[in-house]
C-alpha cells in the first residue's frame, strides 16, 4: 500500500515533466538542424538532409493529391491543372535549391539544361540557378571582402556594383573597377558554404555506401572520393585561381576563346578578381543567332573541350551555359574554373585506346582495356558478357561511327544516351573515379550541342587526336540521313553578330 501512493506520484510526475522534455529534445534538434550561416545557408549536414527528404516527401503528397484531384477533373480541365502543379512544384524547387546553394544548387544547374524530359516550367525555374540564384545582402559581401582582402570594396576599388551580376552555388559575382581604371568581375563566397557542402559530401557518401551494398558491381569509393575532392576545391578561390592561369596560359593567345585573366593581388581564398568579359549569356545568344553564327559557336565549343583534355590532359568540368559567354566579335569566353580535373597522361593514352578500339570495330581490345580501366570491377569480369557491353556502350559512340556522314545533335539523343547510362545497365558496370567528370562534362557538352542544333562529321574532327595521319575505316552503324556538314574553319568568323554587349558571368 505503500509503494501505490509513491509510484501514482512518480507516474504524475513524468506525466507533468514529459511533454517538457519532449520540447526541449525537440528544440535543441531544431537548433542543431537549423544553423544557418550569415548568409542565410543551412550548414547542419543533418539539417540539408532533413530539408531534402521533407521536400521529398512534400512533393509525393502534392503528387498524390494531384492524381486524386485528376481523377476528380473533367478531361478539358485537366491540362490546366497540370500545369498548375508543375508551375508550383518548379517553384518550390527553385526556391529549396537556391536558398540551400552548395551540391543541390549545382545538381539543379545540371539538371536544368541536361534532362530534356523536364516538363517545360521546371526547367524555366531551374535555368535561374544557372545564374539568378538568391543573393547575399551587400553587407555580408563586404565583410567577406574585408576579411579575405583587409579593406572594404569602396577603398580597394573605385567603383563596385552593390548588385550582384550573377549569383550561383557558391558565390556570386560583383561588376567593379580598379583603382588603374580595369573594369573587373569579383567573385565573393557565400559564408557557410563551405560547411554546407561538407555536409552535402558526407551524405553523399552516406548515399552511396547504401548504392554500393545494393549494386556490388560499382566499387563505390573512388567516386566518393573524386566528389570530395572536386567539390571542396570549389570552395579554395586561389585554388581556382591557379586553375584559371593554367588555362590563360594554354589560350591567353587564341584568337577565338577567351579566358579571363585573375588579378591575383585583389583575389583571396574567398575572393576572386577576374578581367570583366562584356557579352550575351548563353540563351541570348541562343534566341536570335543564326545558322552560322550556332555552328561557329560549335566549332570554339568543342575546340575548347577536346583541345583540353586530348592535348593537355586538364579538364574543365563546370559546362552549365551559364559559364559562357558571347563577344560582339564572335569569341567565346569560358569562365569558373573551380572544378577542373588534371589527368595523368596514361589515363588519357588509355581513354584513347578505349576509343580507337570501338571505332576500328575491334571487340576483344575494348573489353579488355575496359576491364584494365576498371569499367568492369575486378573479379567481375565474368559477369559481363562481350556482345552486350559492345551494344551498350554503342549509343556512346554513335556520333562517331559513320566516316562519310555527319551526326545532328538532338534532344532525343541525348535523353536516350543519358538513360542508357543511368538506367538499369549502372547495376552491371563500374565508374572508374576518373571517369566521373569526364561523364559530367560529355552529356553537359551533348545537350549544349543539341540546343545550337549541332550536325557535323564528327568522327572526321575527332580523329585527329586518335591517329593525327591516318584514316580509320567506320565500324558498322546504321547510316545518318543528313547532309554533309561545313568544316569549323569555313564559319568560325561568322560568329560575329550586332547588337550591343551586356556583363555576362558565371559563379
Amino acid at each position: 500500500m505503500h509503494r501505490f501512493p509513491g509510484t501514482m506520484q512518480e507516474l504524475m510526475i513524468w506525466i507533468a515533466i514529459a511533454p517538457l522534455a519532449l520540447v526541449v529534445v525537440w528544440g535543441t534538434t531544431l537548433a542543431v538542424t537549423s544553423r544557418r550561416s550569415d548568409a542565410g545557408i543551412l550548414t547542419s549536414r543533418w539539417g540539408r538532409w532533413l530539408r531534402i527528404f521533407s521536400g521529398a516527401v512534400r512533393m509525393t503528397f502534392r503528387h498524390m493529391l494531384r492524381k486524386l484531384r485528376r481523377a476528380l477533373t473533367p478531361k478539358r480541365r485537366r491540362e490546366a491543372l497540370d500545369r498548375a502543379f508543375h508551375e508550383r512544384t518548379a517553384k518550390a524547387a527553385l526556391e529549396t535549391m537556391g536558398n540551400m546553394k552548395g551540391a543541390l544548387m549545382k545538381l539543379g544547374q545540371i539538371v536544368s539544361f541536361m534532362d530534356d524530359t523536364l516538363p517545360e516550367a521546371y526547367k524555366q525555374q531551374l535555368k535561374q540557378l544557372q545564374r539568378d540564384a538568391p543573393p547575399m545582402d551587400y553587407d555580408i559581401v563586404v565583410r567577406v571582402i574585408e576579411a579575405e582582402l583587409g579593406r572594404s570594396p569602396e577603398k580597394l576599388f573605385s567603383r563596385f556594383d552593390r548588385q550582384p551580376l550573377a549569383s550561383a552555388s557558391i558565390g556570386q559575382v560583383h561588376r567593379a573597377r580598379t583603382r588603374d581604371g580595369r573594369d573587373v568581375a569579383v567573385k565573393v563566397q557565400y559564408p557557410g558554404v563551405d560547411r554546407a557542402i561538407e555536409g552535402d559530401v558526407k551524405n553523399t557518401a552516406m548515399l552511396m555506401g547504401v548504392v554500393g551494398a545494393l549494386t556490388p558491381n560499382i566499387d563505390v569509393k573512388p567516386i566518393v572520393e573524386e566528389l570530395q575532392a572536386r567539390l571542396l576545391e570549389e570552395l579554395d578561390y586561389e585554388h581556382e585561381a591557379a586553375n584559371q592561369k593554367l588555362f590563360v596560359d594554354l589560350y591567353g593567345n587564341h584568337d577565338k576563346i577567351i579566358v579571363p585573366r585573375v588579378l591575383p593581388e585583389l583575389s583571396a581564398r574567398r575572393v576572386l578578381t577576374s578581367e570583366l568579359v562584356e557579352g550575351r549569356g548563353f540563351y541570348e545568344f541562343l534566341a536570335d543567332a543564326t545558322p552560322q553564327q550556332k555552328k561557329a559557336a560549335v566549332a570554339i565549343i568543342r575546340e575548347f573541350v577536346f583541345d583540353s583534355l586530348m592535348h593537355h590532359n586538364v579538364f574543365n568540368g563546370d559546362p552549365h551555359p551559364g559559364n559562357y559567354i558571347f563577344t560582339k566579335d564572335g569569341r567565346i569566353a569560358f569562365v569558373d574554373y573551380g572544378s577542373v580535373k588534371r589527368f595523368d597522361p596514361q589515363f588519357i593514352a588509355d581513354f584513347k585506346h578505349l576509343n580507337m578500339c570501338y571505332l576500328t570495330g575491334d571487340r576483344d581490345g575494348y573489353f579488355a582495356k575496359a576491364c584494365e580501366m576498371r569499367f568492369i570491377r575486378e573479379g567481375h569480369a565474368h559477369k559481363v558478357d562481350r556482345d552486350w557491353l559492345w551494344e551498350y556502350a554503342r549509343w556512346f559512340y554513335i556520333p562517331l561511327l559513320e566516316e562519310n556522314q555527319p551526326f545532328h545533335f538532338t534532344k532525343e539523343y541525348c535523353a536516350k544516351a543519358l538513360g542508357q547510362m543511368f538506367g538499369p545497365n549502372m547495376r552491371k558496370l563500374n565508374m572508374p573515379g576518373d571517369y566521373l567528370l569526364i561523364n559530367r562534362i560529355t552529356f553537359g557538352l551533348n545537350s549544349i550541342l543539341a540546343l545550337l542544333d549541332a550536325c557535323e562529321n564528327w568522327r572526321e574532327l575527332s580523329m585527329p587526336y586518335y591517329m593525327p595521319d591516318k584514316v580509320v575505316a567506320p565500324a558498322a552503324a546504321p547510316a545518318a540521313d543528313a547532309a554533309p556538314a561545313s568544316s569549323e574553319e569555313d564559319v568560325v568568323h561568322d560568329l560575329e553578330q550586332p547588337g550591343a554587349d551586356e556583363p555576362a558571368v558565371g559563379a
